[in-house]
């Protein structure tokens, strides 16, 4: 019986079975939708339940019939089980649990076989494709702990912490891989000579944001946990160190569009030289770029976003704005310092200066602001603002084209890249290390395929490929208890022309 054929014969049961047992509902339950619901739902679940038990007796069996033999003298081994300790499985709602079958020969010396755990490959606290994929894509909603909290209310099964870590970061390192193979199609989509043909024009916005990590340390003589011990186990209380990691998010869309449907972020720490000019590239390749398509960058001026933005778009229409919120920010803390001048006149001129783009009118208001800046400045002041103004607007000049994007009637504040950044470095989450630098990308991608749409084909991606190790581990797992005398060589067990022979060849060797 094939898949689609089950799912035929339970279809008929149900179109025999429920007209009877609706017709003999009271019709104020009749009526009522959260009813139907209900039964529905402990229907599903019920099915499941049967489905999986019969799927454990059949293991079973099939485990025994592979098995039983000894490969070294041909008699049937003895089966031995630990029925106090079986193999534990996780899913969605249920927990499974397999009997540890050991297969020990009483004939020969021959090695024994614990059979269920070699033809599954999995081992105790092991979770299916879908209860990671809840898991990773809740804590990447919040935390760890609320992600436990949001699984056991939706599928009624309390999930630990630890365990919700654990499958977040393989989810997320799967994310990585599937990030990447899309921005190596994006681009090979653009690689060629061949013109084409794209939308009119893409908006880039970029910002970098900070996030807190840090590894625990023991507290040293000052510190306030100095000496002292945790009130649930007693152990020394330790500190952490706090760092800061840069995350750069990067959105392209069409000007008028309202959701995020193209989103990547880039840890300028971790990435590689170029790897900026690469990502945007890619990215505006998954939004349609072609030959006619006129490129506006606009957002941060630092991060070496606008020097990445003219790499990555080399022989196309592109113009980088940095956003007016900015500088406006810059003069105002400039203004805020100066005395014995008309400030808001100062403040306008300086304004306008920059927005029409007249380096001449610039540095006038410029010596005007260092003839008449306070002479001490705040202690809060680490640099001082005249020169962090002076340097800005020099240094940055060709950039500043606020007035170009307006008069194309389009965006000249960031403030969505700002709001993207934010969402993707939310909710630090409760868990020593999570934010460490080698699990931030991960995490930050995660939520970047989340919010702009991809989490369909990140599942499917994510259930293939778990799919295809699953069957190669199989195969491996079974020619390697085949060489070392702990399996006979069955029919079953013999990897098709499509496995890895490769693999299977080194677990032999092994």
């Amino acid at each position: 019986m094939t898949e689609a054929e089950l799912i035929t014969h339970l279809e008929q049961w149900v179109d025999s079975a429920a007209p009877t047992y609706l017709r003999s509902l009271p019709l104020v339950l009749l009526c009522s939708l959260d009813a139907v619901e209900a039964v529905g739902r402990q229907l599903a679940q019920t099915v499941v339940s049967r489905l999986l038990a019969v799927w454990t007796d059949i293991v079973q069996q099939e485990a025994l019939r592979v098995g039983r033999k000894c490969p070294k003298c041909g008699h049937d081994r003895v089966c031995k089980t630990r029925s106090g300790q079986p193999l534990k499985l996780r899913l969605l709602g249920v927990e499974v649990d397999l009997p540890k079958l050991y297969l020990e020969c009483h004939h020969c010396d021959a090695k024994g076989v614990s059979i269920v755990r070699l033809l599954t490959g999995l081992s105790c606290g092991d979770s299916s494709g879908e209860l990671e994929l809840m898991a990773g894509y809740n804590a990447a909603e919040h935390s760890y702990g609320k992600a436990s909290r949001d699984l056991e209310v939706h599928y009624g099964k309390p999930v630990d912490r630890t365990a919700v870590r654990r499958m977040a970061l393989v989810v997320e390192k799967e994310a990585l891989a599937f990030a990447e193979q899309q921005r190596v199609e994006a681009i090979e989509r653009i690689s060629g000579e061949a013109k084409t043909v794209g939308p009119e024009r893409l908006m880039l916005q970029g910002d970098g944001g900070t996030v807190r990590t840090g590894k625990l340390a023991p507290c040293e003589r000052g510190d306030a946990g100095y000496r002292k011990k945790t009130a649930k186990k007693g152990r020394a209380r330790r500190k952490r160190v706090t760092q800061k990691r840069e995350l750069i998010t990067l959105d392209v869309r069409q000007p008028g569009e309202t959701q995020a449907t193209g989103l990547d972020v880039v840890v300028p720490l971790a990435a590689e030289e170029g790897e900026r000019e690469r990502r945007m590239l890619a990215l505006a390749s998954r939004k349609g770029l072609g030959s006619n398509t006129e490129m506006i960058g606009l957002g941060d001026l630092g991060s070496r976003l606008p020097q990445s933005f003219d790499e990555a778009f080399v022989g196309y229409n592109a113009l980088y704005s940095g956003d007016w919120k900015h500088t406006c920010n810059y003069v105002g803390a400039v203004a805020a310092l100066l005395k014995d001048i008309d400030v808001a006149q100062w403040t306008r001129h300086m304004k306008n200066a920059l927005w029409k783009h007249n380096a001449t009118r610039r540095d006038e208001l410029l010596k005007q602001a260092h003839e008449h800046r306070v002479d001490e400045l705040p202690p809060d002041c680490e640099k001082c603002p005249v020169k962090a103004l002076d340097t800005y607007a020099h240094n940055n000049w060709k950039y500043l084209n606020a007035a170009r994007l307006k008069a194309k009637g389009l965006e000249f504040v960031s403030a969505r890249a700002e709001a993207q950044v934010r969402d993707r470095t939310k909710a630090r989450f409760s868990v020593p290390g999570a934010w460490r630098e080698e699990n931030l990308e991960g995490k930050a991608t995660l939520r970047a395929i989340i919010a702009d749409g991809r989490w369909s084909a990140f599942r499917t991606h994510y259930l293939q490929q778990r799919a295809l190790k699953s069957k190669e581990n199989f195969y491996i797992q079974a020619a390697k208890a085949v060489a070392e005398g702990r399996l006979c060589a069955a029919s079953e067990l013999a990897a098709p022309a499509t496995a890895n022979k490769g693999a299977i060849t080194m677990a032999k060797a092994a």
